[in-house]
């Protein structure tokens, strides 16, 4: 009896719901450190009075505040589009979400250097991802950077169908 239970158990790798979706908040922080580069850069040209390192530095302070207004034209998008789709994937993955499960076949995994994606099938579902694609709030560790995925692996998959694919939200292998 306790070898049956071993073979049901699993180990949770990835749960969007449990907050492991939000960590790809770093996003925003871009535009945040475009911004406080640009302000340092500000500083140098402002109080640069006996090098004169700058050329022109009316010019180009005028030239720092329009990137500076950019960076936080582009914090405020990102932001609105990343609240957009987390609430978009939160809703379908509360209301729409799928289930698959069994072994891992047909694994062709991303090479370390990226320049392709690793996809795979399970119980006739098909899944594609990549480390460096960050555009969802998916699984997307690829087994060259650490990934739990593998030819022959037996797993639980909780996704959303989406125009680019199926989007794994909960990824769940067993012990």
């Amino acid at each position: 009896m306790k070898k049956l239970k071993t073979m049901n158990s699993f180990e949770i790798i990835y749960d969007f719901s449990s907050g492991d979706g939000i960590k790809k908040i770093w996003i925003l922080f871009m535009p945040i450190g475009i911004f406080l580069f640009l302000k340092f850069i500000l500083f140098l040209i402002e109080n640069d009075e006996e090098e004169n390192l700058f050329k022109d530095p009316e010019h180009q302070k005028v030239k720092i505040k329009i990137f500076q207004y950019v960076s936080i034209f582009f914090f405020l998008l990102f932001s609105v589009l990343f609240g957009y789709e987390y609430y978009k994937t939160n809703d379908l993955y509360n209301n729409a979400k799928l289930q698959t499960e069994g072994f891992v076949t047909k694994f062709h995994p991303m090479p370390s250097g990226g320049h392709d994606s690793e996809r795979f099938i399970v119980n006739g579902v098909e899944f594609e991802y990549s480390d460096f694609d960050i555009s969802g709030f998916g699984y997307n560790n690829a087994k060259s950077h650490g990934g739990a995925i593998d030819e022959n692996k037996y797993v639980r998959i909780d996704y959303i169908k989406e125009k680019k694919g199926n989007q794994i939200l909960k990824l769940e292998v067993r012990k």
